[in-house]
């Protein structure tokens, strides 16, 4: 996987408070600013598809490729020649949680995708990380 954008951060929320949002596509749209509307029914297990439209762009449909519950959850969407790939980690600490988002396309034309989102996609990690993170403490 190439990657496009990824964000480390730390916060006093643990895992399962990141993952559980993660794990409910229907929130995303309420933190990720990148995120318009979102379709998804059902529990998030391996396999599950659901519809999105980004704030701009084409909307997509994505799959849930990987997922450790309280750890990790990815996502993918596929591309002419590639897929787009989201991966949302959560790491405990003695005090905190470290978060990490990294974006990145793979497949046979990932030289070419990387190239086309490159730019819209840059502060794509961390615009998800902060969103998330202001979106626990108001809570």
């Amino acid at each position: 996987m190439e990657k496009i954008s990824t964000h480390v951060a730390e916060t006093p929320h643990p895992p399962e408070n990141l993952y559980r949002l993660w794990a409910t596509p229907m929130t995303w749209a309420s933190w990720d600013p990148d995120v318009a509307e979102v379709q998804f029914s059902g529990e998030a297990i391996l396999g599950a598809t659901g519809w999105m439209r980004p704030s701009s762009g084409p909307a997509t449909t994505f799959e849930i490729v990987a997922l450790e519950t309280d750890r990790l959850l990815t996502t993918t969407s596929r591309m002419p020649g590639a897929r787009l790939l989201f991966e949302h980690r959560a790491e405990p600490l003695d005090t905190s949680t470290r978060v990490t988002v990294t974006i990145g396309v793979d497949g046979p034309l990932r030289w070419l995708w990387r190239r086309v989102l490159g730019k819209s996609f840059a502060g794509a990690a961390e615009r998800n990380i902060r969103g998330l993170i202001d979106y626990l403490d108001a809570a």
